[in-house]
């Protein structure tokens, strides 16, 4: 056993097998924490990924981020729910798919889930009088703005720095 959950065998050193470079459960709820960036992707009427920067909450093992409903995400969705997320964070990633709904103004439950999704997102929640972030949750909240909800089904979870670990370890190896 090498490297922080990395195995060498002695047969052959080689990048075939990198499932010690997984994030484990613990790994991946520390990426994922309660919000951050990540890169939102779906796909466009020609079939191409598109994908964009955006703030996200995560909650109950979902995916919430926001946009105009002008933005060409939202039709796309509306047609071609199957979207991906993808979070980088200190040289670990982990890389989520799902079905994306779009909430908007009108939808049954959508004052409820706004409420607690710009309070999360603004930061209110965790700072109730401050008064930048409560005009940043009033900002949020325009009549053309909706919700999307992501379900969390993870793809792959990668650690770059055990990565760079088991490569070190490799490289020694053959040079001893």
């Amino acid at each position: 056993m090498t490297g922080e959950g990395t195995q060498m065998s002695e047969e052959s050193v080689d990048y075939e097998d990198l499932t010690g470079m997984q994030l484990d459960e613990t790994e991946l709820a520390e990426l994922v924490g309660h919000g951050g960036e990540c890169v939102f992707n779906w796909t466009n009427g020609a079939g191409y990924p598109v994908g964009v920067v955006v703030a996200y909450i995560y909650k109950d093992g979902k995916f919430f981020t926001t946009c105009a409903d002008r933005r060409k995400r939202v039709p796309a969705l509306r047609t071609r729910p199957q979207s991906a997320i993808v979070i980088n964070r200190d040289g670990r990633t982990a890389t989520y798919k799902g079905d994306s709904v779009i909430h908007a103004q009108g939808d049954e439950g959508f004052d409820e889930l706004k409420t607690w999704f710009y309070g999360a997102l603004s930061g209110v929640s965790q700072s109730p009088d401050d008064e930048y972030r409560k005009a940043f949750r009033k900002f949020l909240d325009s009549k053309n703005r909706v919700i999307i909800e992501t379900d969390a089904n993870l793809v792959i979870g990668f650690d770059s720095g055990k990565f760079r670990a088991f490569t070190a370890e490799a490289m020694a190896a053959m040079n001893d």
